[in-house]
């Protein structure tokens, strides 16, 4: 059988078995079917169009593993043109992709052969679970600041008093504490819960209605990064409680053919749903509010599916495939570490937790930028006048933002006719004579990845992304 077909498990009916590897296929194709959708205005139609269907595809047959890597292949691709991105979610969807692709060529041509699925399936989740660990290293770490502590200016407290209004609950102080160290706990729980046999459970009941409350917050369309989430939640479901929890749900269905058929039915009306939503809307493009019944739906399910599968008293240790994969989630653990390098800022893992390292200071409460790193966030600039640019830049340009150097000089060298006035440690400069473009400067490779926020000196520091 080619890597084309549909690889299936199929039973003595010969009708399709859900398996792990269909249900990260599933949740896969969703976050992908987001994304294209939110990326569908800087495409042509046709682009958008067909992505999206492809995306739509991969939840209509989520046994065809090849959608997922076609869909893989072309994130990764569309990831590193745009590059560098502030989006976190994209990045942890691009090194999902690179992991996916990597078991993908090591294993895809062998899906014909029996338990071929779970070997692919298992080839994933070995390095694949460890970006959901790091991922919820860096969300605590970066939080350890003055600022996150403090409810003023907390972005858990943002995010609380948004929730609160959303469900009408008052927005009490002793909340506002509450969301602030609930966010340690729960996170801090969730990943080590995980990778513990006997009380991964807890690790599944506590971590994924966490982000599907953060997505319901409606702030800055979350629910992209809960899917994702989910989708690395998925790779530590256990083989033998899925399998189990199947076969159950297989038999009080009536038999694999009936409860196939059911699932197809389940699955085209939940397709057919979406995509007379978005052709109403005359987009592609989720809407924040037409998508939360969908997000509802599918965050659900997989959680009480989740529930189900994974034996509360304790389960048998599971292998997982190593490989030189094993790099990726080892390149995500260093990215999410750049700030405190005097490197990149921006998509380090440190959304939304009101860290501060720039100029040589800091209010994270262990460390800032460590000594003999780079010096990429030393210099600060103030802008105080733009003199000339286009109209499109002097809208963008705003006097009075700080930001780092590089920043500034990114600018410079995408509009050659941009002049600026800038507050700097050496005083006021113009940027016309006898500038040094840092950015200019820079190695094509380091000015993919290089990405920096604007710079808050207000203390305390408030809440941004």
């Amino acid at each position: 059988m080619s890597a084309t077909a549909e690889f299936i498990d199929t039973t003595a009916e010969d009708a399709p078995r859900l398996d792990r590897l269909r249900v990260l296929t599933l949740l896969a194709s969703i976050y992908f079917a987001i994304y294209w959708g939110n990326m569908s205005p800087d495409l042509p139609v046709s682009t958008g169009i067909a992505m999206v269907a492809l995306s739509l595809a991969g939840v209509l047959m989520p046994g065809r593993t090849v959608l997922l890597a076609l869909n893989a292949a072309a994130f990764v691709a569309m990831y590193l043109v745009l590059s560098p991105q502030p989006s976190n979610n994209q990045l942890t969807g691009f090194f999902f992709s690179l992991i996916f692709l990597t078991a993908y060529a090591q294993k895809g041509g062998l899906l014909g052969q029996p338990a071929a699925r779970d070997a692919l399936f298992d080839a994933v989740a070995g390095p694949g679970r460890w970006i959901l660990a790091i991922m919820y290293f860096y969300g605590i770490y970066h939080k350890i600041n003055a600022d996150f502590l403090d409810p003023q200016v907390s972005c858990a407290v943002e995010l609380y008093q948004l929730l609160a209004w959303r469900v009408g609950l008052a927005d009490w102080g002793v909340g506002h504490y509450a969301a602030i160290y609930a966010t340690f706990v729960f996170e801090g729980i969730a990943m080590l819960a995980l990778f513990m046999h006997r009380i991964k459970w807890i690790g599944f009941a506590i971590g994924i209605p966490f982000h599907v409350i953060i997505g319901f917050t409606g702030y800055q369309f979350y629910m992209d990064f809960s899917t994702i989430v989910l989708v690395l939640y998925c790779l530590f479901l256990p083989r033998q409680g899925a399998e189990d929890l199947v076969a159950r749900l297989t038999e009080r269905l009536g038999g694999p053919a009936r409860a196939a058929l059911m699932g197809r039915a389940v699955l085209v009306f939940a397709v057919g749903a979406y995509a007379t939503d978005l052709a109403l809307a005359r987009t592609v493009e989720p809407s924040l509010w037409s998508f939360q019944p969908f997000f509802a739906v599918y965050a659900a399910a997989f959680y009480a599916f989740c529930l189900c599968a994974v034996p509360w008293g304790g389960q048998a240790r599971q292998s997982y495939s190593w490989s030189w994969a094993m790099v990726l989630p080892v390149l995500y653990l260093i990215n999410g570490f750049s700030p405190y390098l005097g490197l990149r800022t921006e998509n380090a893992i440190a959304m939304y937790s009101n860290l501060h390292v720039e100029a040589g200071q800091t209010n994270h409460l262990i460390h800032g930028v460590l000594p003999g790193t780079a010096t990429y966030t030393d210099e600060v600039l103030r802008i105080v006048a733009v003199e000339r640019a286009s109209a499109e830049a002097t809208r963008a340009i705003l006097p009075g933002r700080d930001l780092v150097r590089y920043e500034v000089d990114r600018m410079l060298a995408q509009d050659p006719n941009l002049v600026l006035v800038v507050d700097g440690p050496a005083g006021r400069m113009r940027t016309d004579a006898g500038w040094q473009n840092t950015y200019a400067e820079t190695p094509w490779i380091l000015r993919k990845y290089l990405l920096f926020k604007p710079v808050d000196f207000e203390r305390p520091k408030v809440c941004t992304h």
